[in-house]
């Protein structure tokens, strides 16, 4: 059971589907998923207060998360998953489809997540973000690993590929997978 715990507080997920509460709101939202991490009391409302702010939802801590824009829902499912500031955080898709500005903060709060020690397993079909926020990176298709490096080891075994993307194509084929 002790195992199990730790682990509970050692991992974070933010899944691609919002799983977040809309009929709450942004601190109801926080407030109970902290605890289920198992912050509590003026640990939990300081670590709250600090995600709110930094993910620029503080003015709209009190809304129900169902006003919310698209960019606000998706900044909110993230803090649910780093709130208890995990060693390990799981990222499925964390920026699609929203704006720019809020894919802006997301990206910039990950950089800062992981230069603070966090692991990030980021899952993304963006291959810009996975160049410029990943340390190794996994190319994987049909379910299979296909090629797996740094950045820079990968654009350097493909110097007619400019980017990840170029990488990506070249490796898996245009045709489209519906």
């Amino acid at each position: 059971h002790h195992e199990m715990d730790a682990i509970k507080h050692a991992i974070g997920v933010v899944p691609q589907d919002l799983a977040i509460y809309p009929t709450l709101t942004a601190r109801e939202n926080l407030t109970f998923f902290g605890k289920m991490y198992g912050l509590h009391g003026h640990q939990l409302k300081d670590r709250i207060d600090e995600c709110l702010e930094m993910f620029g939802l503080e003015k709209s801590a009190k809304k129900l998360v169902s006003a919310f824009s698209g960019g606000m829902k998706r900044r909110l499912n993230l803090v649910t998953g780093l709130l208890h500031k995990p060693k390990i955080l799981f990222l499925d898709e964390p920026t699609v489809g929203i704006d720019v500005q809020s894919k802006k903060v997301i990206l910039e709060h990950l950089v800062d997540v992981r230069n603070e020690g966090t692991t990030l397993i980021y899952t993304s079909h963006y291959m810009e973000e996975a160049e410029n926020l990943c340390s190794n990176v996994a190319i994987i298709d049909m379910g299979k690993v296909i090629t797996l490096g740094k950045p820079r080891e990968l654009l350097s075994r493909h110097p007619d590929c400019h980017n990840l993307e170029g990488i990506f194509l070249k490796l898996t084929g245009r045709h489209l997978r519906d």
